[in-house]
């Protein structure tokens, strides 16, 4: 799905090339030393700057290739890869068509905004494109403003992670139904169903319920976490089945003690005794 024509967004993008393309090809010089967060070379040198710059040139460059054979995939890996080598802002123009094209409207809008808050030096041109682009997207989608009274919990969209609590602005979906969650450690997480109409921006707040470990882990020994105070065990003598089974047991012997006194009896009178299982009968 396409929201402008091909011969429109490929004379606009060769603008952006020729604008990304100054920033990542610079001359190397001879005594480049390696800057902060440098790659490494599988040698296990560092990569020095210019070679990032010439490896994400020759990224460009290939991304550029599959995006004129209309290979929107291809390069739209190629511009992402050329990024995470050498971050120039500019390349964000880039990505950000490859992702309209590519049907992507949401990804696209993030990355034209981003291009359009980063990179301010770029010519004027690119930037009203990038402008008019973001803006013909932004018709055909729908706004989430998610609050939240606890700070530095992480937002998901459907899944996909769209920043922490609180949220500078709020955030661009398609219409229809989304899920979105919200959770931080320490607290239970939150998920709530959303439906997102065009044009309009969908309200949804959040209450973090803190997670009380104290009631739900109980120590090696039986006692609560927390410190809370175990149950009182009372002496054996005091508890009501003790003496339950006492009267029983006594009783049992009473009554063993009548029957060896009435078998001893009848033996001396000469009376017959006859067993049947647990009763006795007398003939």
């Amino acid at each position: 799905m396409r929201f402008r024509t091909a011969t429109l967004a490929q004379a606009a993008f060769s603008i952006a090339v020729v604008c990304a393309a100054t920033c990542v090809a610079m001359p190397a010089r001879a005594a480049d030393a390696p800057g902060p967060g440098a790659q490494t070379a599988p040698s296990g040198q560092p990569v020095s700057d210019s070679q990032s710059k010439a490896r994400a040139q020759a990224l460009l460059s290939e991304g550029t290739a599959a995006y004129g054979r209309a290979d929107y995939a291809t390069a739209l890996d190629k511009f992402t890869a050329a990024y995470k080598i050498f971050p120039s802002p500019k390349l964000w123009f880039n990505i950000g068509q490859a992702n309209r094209d590519l049907g992507r409207p949401v990804d696209a809008v993030a990355a034209f905004d981003r291009f359009l808050r980063e990179a301010d030096d770029a010519p004027a041109e690119t930037l009203a494109e990038a402008r008019r682009s973001a803006a013909e997207l932004k018709t055909k989608l729908g706004q989430i403003k998610v609050t939240c009274a606890t700070d530095g919990a992480e937002v998901t969209v459907d899944g996909k992670q769209v920043g922490s609590t609180p949220l500078g602005e709020m955030v661009w979906t398609t219409p229809g139904r989304h899920q979105v969650a919200v959770q931080r450690e320490g607290f239970s997480p939150a998920i709530e169903d959303v439906a997102v109409v065009v044009g309009q921006a969908a309200a949804i707040n959040f209450e973090l319920r803190p997670i009380d470990l104290r009631a739900a882990n109980a120590s090696a020994d039986g006692e609560l976490v927390g410190g809370a105070a175990p149950a009182e065990t009372k002496p054996i003598y005091r508890r009501a089945w003790f003496w339950v089974a006492a009267v029983a047991v006594v009783g049992a012997g009473v009554a063993v003690g009548v029957v060896l006194a009435n078998q001893s009896s009848g033996s001396g009178s000469g009376s017959g005794l006859t067993t049947l299982g647990v009763q006795t009968a007398w003939q």
